[in-house]
């Protein structure tokens, strides 16, 4: 559906990030394959589309392996944990041309990730990834993302072609060969041009999402973590800062920039100012001893200059 055609009212998370409806229940006897989903279907009171949406996103999970329809086993034993994944309204495709790839090697692939595009799949969706569409574009069947980007973030991700290319660059990110900037938008500015930002990073418990915590001091499940920043342009209240991680945790950019009171404008989870999505872009990516060195342009929503 063209963009033009939506209600103005209508935002990128409602059109390309739905909410999910997930059912959970466990199976109490042995089932036929027909039977086994004619019962999961009314367990999740979607009709006959819905539930043919469901099966070929992969969403429905045995003992949390998602299946489509023609992966389930033909008997659906007793005891076993299903969980079902739909989305709320079907999720429209994000955009990616052929311009989203940005550079190529005999066994690795960088592209452009566009905002709102998974990495890799989901758990209500294996289809609806970058990896995906990769896979389709190159006829790589074996391609796999070595590094990911949240859903929200854009920019350079790397992909390998094979298993070899996956566990040689993967051992690189691991060891540190990685070296990564971002730009993002914050709000408020941060007080300095330049700073840094340090600590052991780790999950933190929260019932209600997915988020990470900055401690003084090491503990358990928390590692060290590091980030230098430089404030780049300045405009109201916002600033664009550039950010250049020396590790590579998860969240860590979001963090750190969240600990310094300048979060990034769009970060729901770190209290960011509101905006239309996570203002986070992966710009460049190189991979010491490896002629990857790749950088991505700037999307519009992040343009300094104001452009959109």
């Amino acid at each position: 559906m063209a963009s033009s055609t939506l209600p103005a009212s209508r935002s990128d998370r409602e059109r390309f990030d739905p909410p999910l409806i997930r059912h959970r229940w466990v199976t109490e006897e042995a089932l036929a394959r027909t039977a086994f989903l004619a019962d999961a279907r009314a367990r999740c009171e979607l009709d006959a589309d819905a539930f043919e949406r469901l099966l070929w996103h992969g969403g429905l999970h045995l003992d949390g392996r998602p299946h489509a329809g023609d992966e389930l086993p033909h008997r659906i034993e007793a005891g076993i944990r299903v969980d079902a994944y739909a989305f709320a309204a079907e999720p429209e495709p994000v955009p990616f041309g052929a311009e989203g790839i940005l550079a190529e090697g005999a066994d690795w692939l960088a592209a452009d990730k566009p905002a709102w595009l998974p990495t890799q799949g989901t758990r209500a969706s294996r289809r609806l990834s970058l990896e995906a569409v990769l896979r389709a574009r190159s006829g790589y069947e074996a391609l796999v993302a070595v590094h990911r980007l949240d859903r929200e973030t854009s920019g350079v991700v790397l992909f390998a072609k094979t298993a070899e290319a996956a566990a040689r660059l993967g051992r690189a990110f691991a060891a540190g060969c990685a070296r990564k900037r971002y730009v993002a938008v914050v709000s408020p500015p941060p007080e300095l041009d330049r700073f840094e930002v340090s600590g052991f990073l780790g999950r933190a418990l929260d019932p209600r999402r997915y988020r990470f915590a900055l401690r003084a001091a090491e503990e358990p499940g928390f590692r060290w973590s590091h980030t230098r920043f430089q404030r780049l342009a300045r405009r109201g209240a916002c600033a664009w800062v550039a950010a250049d991680p020396s590790t590579g945790r998860t969240h860590q950019i979001r963090v750190h920039l969240a600990a310094s009171g300048a979060p990034i404008a769009g970060d729901r989870v770190y209290g960011g100012a509101p905006a239309p999505r996570l203002l986070l872009h992966a710009a460049r990516l190189e991979i010491e001893g490896e002629p990857i060195a790749v950088e991505a342009p700037t999307p519009r929503d992040l343009a300094a200059d104001g452009s959109q």
